[in-house]
Parts: structure tokens; sequence; C-alpha cells
């Protein structure tokens, strides 16, 4: 008996147009709105290669409220060019050129949200052309990500960029601006600074400019000496990276939560009376001066602390301490912690067994966790570091909610732990 041939249905690429016209029928079905929305969240070119799509999608992106223009994304789809650079600056041109000038018969083409990310390769004329647009239109938030194709010409904000004063958001990346400068954001509100290039008085200037500022990060920024950060509404503060500086002085009496990660050796708080939540790590900060910026803090909730080799006899007091979390960074030496906190409800320590943690708290703390993680693959699992282990183990207080994980690199501690155990 002949057996019965089936015939495969291969897909073809006819099919994969048609199931590509079904699922943007299926997005064509969503209010305009929602649609605009979720277009906000796609790069630029993306959103007008779509517009090809259908008559309906012909004049869609011209209500989308962001613009994200990245060299990266341009490239990756159109990397056959020869020269792809000057294709992206070609697109930015158009693209910008485009939805100016259907803000002038569309009603709902506006612009809140712009973004720019590329290499600069020193023409500023062009950059200082294309942000013209998003200070004209009134755009609430600005991300720029400029880094320079060399590290030492950097490109230098411009003036209009700095007297936005629609701007609620501004994320900056590898760029600088002219300390002489002036500054005027009435409306943001949070603010990003990321390896940008700046002076004490120009940071100085851009936060007196800021008189609804709440939130700002330094990240991995030079030229910064002795930075004095003054403002009268800052609430959220971080402070990350390779500062130049050796002390810093925060002057916030609104501020509620200080986070820093650095080498600095002096941080002064004596201002920041307000400060609930806390996190140091630092390889210049001592023992001295670590109490002393914890004594400062009458209202401290949260505390978080890098231990650094400096750290070895140290004394945490706090009435409103409710929540403490030890990370031992790097410290080949032992350690002794005493932990005053009467209303203490959350412990957590990571790092390895050579620190010993004395908690004087009443049996309110709701959980604890201890995670022993031995950084280096190199570590020798003796009896000595067995011992250590025993002793770090004996003075904790088991009767919280407590859970002890053990990272190492080597089987031989459970086996060893098994032995002891039997």
């Amino acid at each position: 008996m002949a057996a019965k041939r089936v015939k495969k249905n291969f897909p073809t690429r006819s099919d994969g147009i048609a199931n590509s016209t079904r699922a943007v029928d299926r997005i064509s079905k969503l209010p305009d709105p929602l649609i605009h929305h979720i277009l906000s969240f796609v790069p630029t070119i993306d959103v007008v290669r779509m517009s090809i799509l259908s008559r309906r999608w012909r004049r869609v992106w011209y209500s989308v409220p962001a613009l994200h223009l990245s060299d990266t994304d341009h490239m990756r789809r159109y990397c056959f060019q020869r020269e792809p650079q000057q294709a992206f600056y070609k697109f930015v041109d158009k693209c910008l050129k485009h939805r100016e000038r259907s803000m002038r018969y569309i009603a709902d083409s506006v612009i809140t949200r712009f973004k720019l990310h590329t290499e600069y390769h020193g023409d500023s004329a062009a950059l200082d052309n294309w942000l013209t647009f998003p200070v004209r239109t009134n755009v609430e938030e600005l991300d720029l990500s400029l880094e320079p194709e060399d590290f030492e010409d950097y490109y230098c904000l411009p003036e209009a960029v700095l007297n936005a004063r629609s701007l609620t958001v501004l994320k900056l990346d590898f760029l600088t601006f002219d300390c002489s400068c002036s500054v005027s954001l009435p409306s943001l509100i949070s603010l990003s600074l990321t390896e940008v290039e700046l002076c004490d008085e120009a940071l100085h200037n851009l936060l007196l400019g800021c008189p609804a500022l709440d939130k700002c990060l330094l990240s991995k920024c030079g030229g910064l000496l002795n930075p004095q950060i003054s403002s009268s509404t800052l609430k959220f503060l971080e402070i990350v990276g390779e500062l130049t500086s050796e002390t810093i002085k925060v002057e916030t009496r609104k501020l509620r939560s200080f986070i820093y990660r650095g080498n600095c050796v002096d941080i002064n708080l004596s201002a920041c009376k307000a400060i609930r939540n806390l996190s140091l790590s630092s390889y210049g900060l001592d023992n001295q001066k670590l109490e002393g910026i914890i004594f400062g803090l009458p209202l401290l909730e949260c505390f978080t602390l890098g231990i650094h080799s400096r750290v070895k006899h140290f004394r945490i007091c706090g009435q409103h301490l409710k929540s403490i979390r030890l990370d031992k960074v790097y410290n080949k030496e032992v350690e002794e912690f005493t932990i005053e906190a009467p209303n203490l409800v959350s412990f957590c320590y990571k790092g390895d067994a050579k620190i010993a943690i004395l908690i004087n708290a009443q049996d309110n703390i709701l959980n604890g966790h201890i995670i022993i993680d031995m950084n280096s693959p190199n570590q020798k699992y003796d009896t000595k570091w067995y011992l250590n282990l025993i002793i770090f183990l004996s003075n904790i207080n088991f009767s919280w909610k407590t859970t002890v994980s053990l990272h190492v690199y080597s089987e031989e501690v459970c086996i060893l732990c098994t032995c002891s155990t039997n």
C-alpha cells in the first residue's frame, strides 16, 4: 500500500509579512494615546520605520511624545553603510526638522522627553544646533550622553540648556560646562551627572540655579577639589566614584538619604540633621570620623557600611536605628563592631568570618541575614578558618529569624562542617 504523502507547509516570506501586518493591525485598534505612550519607549529610528507600514501609521510618529536618538541603535540597523556616523547625523537633522514642522499643524505633536546618545567627534556646532530643539519645544526630560572619541575633549553644554525653564529631569554623561555660565532651572527636580568634568564653582552655581531640586547623583565626576553641596530642597543625594576631592561638605537641611562610595577622607554632614538613610563606603574614613558622622544624625533609621582597612574597632549607636547592613569589602584584620540600637528590626552582614559583632538590642529583631562570603579562590579552609567561623557564629543571636549563607570555593568546607556535627 502506497504511503500517503503529507504536504508540509513551511513558512514563507509572505507569511512573515502577513504575521507582522496582523500584529500591527492589532496594535492599530488601540486608542491613539496608548499607541503614542507605547512608542515613546521605542528608539525613534524604529518608530520612523513603522510609519511606512500603512496609511494609518504614516503620521503616528509625529505624535509620539519622546525622541530616542542613539548612534548605536542606528548603526546596528545600518552597519552596511560606508559612513554610518554621518548617516546618523543626517537622520537626526531630518528627524528634528520634521518634528518641529509637524508642531505647526498637528495639535498633539508635543515632545516631553528627548534622549541623545552619540560619540562626540569634536563637532560641537551640530550638537549645539540639535540642542536648541528641546529648549525651543519646552522638553521636560533631557538625557544626553556624549562620550568623546578623545577623552580629553569633552563637549561643552550650551548655556541655553542650563536655562531651560521647562526641564524637570536632566541626565548628563561625558560632557562639561563653563563655570561662568548662568543657570536657571526653576522646574528641575532630578539631576544626574556621570563622568562630567566640572569645578567646585560650576557645581555650586548649578545647584544654586535649581531651587526645586529633589534628587541629585554625582558619579565619577572629575575636576572637583573640595565640593560644597548646598540646597534648600534636596532630599536624596548620591555620590559615587573616583572624585579627586578629599573633603566633601553637604549643607542640605532637608536631606533624607545620603549615599557615598569613594575615597574621601572627610565628609561633613553636620547640617543634615534630617537624614534617615545613610550608606557609606570609603577607603579614607576611619573609626573616629565614621562614629562622628553617625552621632550627628539623631533621626538615622537605616545604615549601610562598606568595611575597609581603616575601620577596625567601631561602635554604632542610634536610638532610631531600625536597619543595619555591614559589607566587608577589604580588610585582612579582625574587626570588632558594637551595635547599640534598641529599636533594631533588621540586621545583615556580608563578608568573611574575621569579625566580632556584638549587638545590644531588644528581642524585637524580626530578621537577620548572615552571608559568609569568601571572595578569594585562594582562601585556605584550615583549622584557623574553621575556628573563626565557630567564634563568629557563636556571637549571633539565633533567637531571631536568622538565615546563614556560606559562599565558598571548595567542597572541603561542606565535608568539614558535616563531620563536626556528627
